[in-house]
């Protein structure tokens, strides 16, 4: 990150500060994200724990108050969600607020964020070993709401369906971060109470606070918490997927205009592995940007998609392709697309087209470089990952890439499954 100075202290065994101090910033950001090993059984009672946390509190036990709160820090800005790693689930809550310093306030706006986080995670609104009940009906009501209206969303339905066929063995694997309708039946604002109490002294804890920071106080107010050991080891960053060596698609059919192919290929580079940076001109070459093969070939010369992309999954060691097309055209689709990756495998593209695509990835990681969130982000993955890797270094890396290893990495792609949801047949 441009001219940041970070400093990391280690509060407990599995619990780390990051100060990153910038003065790139007009805002502070103070990001807390707790890290677990992805089970089926607690990814939708974490999710739910966002929903509940990002909108009460005892201190702030309805949305109004919260809001107030916030808008008592100049505006501060305040959200919660959850993601998912390979085979970690991240519960992360975030504040940003401006810097005092920019402004004719002595308030201390960074030390009150601070500890606005800090009551929303240990002060909940429960009594009793148990969440308040209205919040709790109220916010699971929401989450179902939310679950079943992605699900209407056919691309993402056609996505999710993949992920049950590529991660057959593995059920964590195949249910999105923020969870199933399923599993939220069984949920209780007692049970979900107790797993919070448990989520709180055992997941990994990484708190990153970005922005012109004094970084002596930042660290006082966090040691102040008096966090614990945590009794869990460390989650692994990646999950290898299983190659099947053979296509296997499902069909299924629904009332539709347009037919969704989704394919799913096992494709073992990780991040920041080996190949990993080839992987990431490949995909812009294959799919993964406007001047990609499937976007010029199957899109625009052959007319046989309304989109056609690809996108890489490096902490699960899979490569996938979405299109959206004609029903009648399936097989000469995945013709053509096969044929796509075949060209690649041949070698067949230009000096020139790569050296655009670089271009195109050095242009987004600069630009990302503005972005406080990115820092964070980027962040915890070091972490996760236990790896550096200077922003000097990635561009010396992605600059470096030949076509010989965009030929081999092509090469290591394997269609394993595919799932075609078309319209109706008559």
């Amino acid at each position: 990150m441009q001219g940041g100075k970070m400093l990391q202290t280690q509060l407990a065994k599995g619990v780390q500060l990051t100060t990153v101090v910038s003065h790139q910033f007009k805002t502070n950001q103070i990001m807390i994200n707790f890290r677990a090993s992805l089970d089926r059984s607690t990814i939708t009672q974490r999710a739910l724990l966002s929903n509940l946390l990002e909108t009460s509190s005892a201190d702030y036990p309805d949305q109004r108050t919260l809001a107030n709160a916030l808008a008592a820090m100049y505006g501060a800005a305040f959200g919660a969600g959850v993601s998912r790693k390979g085979p970690t689930h991240n519960l992360q809550l975030a504040i940003t607020v401006a810097n005092e310093r920019y402004l004719a306030t002595d308030q201390p706006l960074t030390n009150q964020a601070i500890q606005f986080l800090q009551r929303v995670i240990w002060q909940p609104l429960a009594s009793d070993h148990q969440f308040d009940q209205a919040t709790f009906d109220r916010q699971k009501t929401n989450l179902e709401a939310a679950i079943k209206s992605v699900a209407d969303d056919k691309q993402y339905y056609a996505a999710q369906q993949l992920n049950a066929s590529l991660f057959a063995n593995e059920p964590a694997q195949q249910v999105p971060s923020f969870g199933v309708i399923d599993d939220l039946a069984a949920i209780d604002a007692r049970s979900l109470y107790r797993y919070y109490q448990q989520l709180l002294q055992d997941d990994q804890i990484d708190i990153i606070v970005t922005g012109d920071i004094d970084e002596a106080a930042v660290l006082e107010q966090w040691q102040q918490v008096g966090f614990e050991d945590r009794s869990t080891g460390r989650p692994r960053p990646f999950y290898q997927h299983h190659n099947l060596k053979d296509y296997v698609e499902v069909h299924e059919e629904q009332a539709l205009s347009q037919a969704k192919l989704n394919l799913g290929y096992d494709f073992p580079v990780f991040y920041r592995g080996d190949h990993y940076y080839a992987a990431l001109v490949f995909n812009e070459l294959f799919g993964g940007s406007p001047l990609s093969k499937l976007f010029t070939n199957v899109r625009e010369k052959a007319s046989l998609a309304y989109y056609a992309s690809s996108s890489l999954d490096t902490f699960r060691g899979v490569l996938k392709v979405q299109a959206g097309i004609d029903g009648k055209n399936h097989d000469q689709v995945l013709a053509i697309i096969a044929d796509q990756l075949t060209a690649i495998q041949n070698g067949d593209f230009t000096d020139d087209l790569v050296d655009q695509l670089k271009l195109g990835l050095i242009n987004d990681f600069e630009s990302s470089l503005d972005s406080q969130r990115t820092v964070a982000v980027q962040t915890l993955i070091d972490d996760l990952t236990q790896q550096h890797v200077s922003d000097a270094d990635w561009l010396h890396q992605i600059q470096s890439v030949t076509r010989e290893q965009i030929i081999a990495v092509a090469k290591m792609a394997t269609l394993n499954n595919g799932f075609f949801l078309s319209g109706e047949s008559k």
